[in-house]
């Protein structure tokens, strides 16, 4: 999976509601999303997203 090529915050938060969508879709599993919101934390808010806890703590 390739990275979003900005780093401008508003392009990377519209980016990351979109991969959330993706998520509680049912589209992608937590560890994924939780792997990609990690990777942009520098640059975008994370408290604005949802993650629920994965249900077997010991896969992280």
């Amino acid at each position: 999976m390739g990275k979003i090529m900005s780093n401008d915050p508003k392009m990377c938060y519209a980016a990351l509601k979109l991969i959330e969508q993706l998520y509680k879709d049912g589209h992608i599993p937590v560890y994924m999303y939780r792997n990609i919101l990690n990777d942009y934390a520098e640059i975008v808010d994370l408290s604005k997203f949802t993650v629920a806890k994965e249900e077997n703590e010991c896969t992280k």
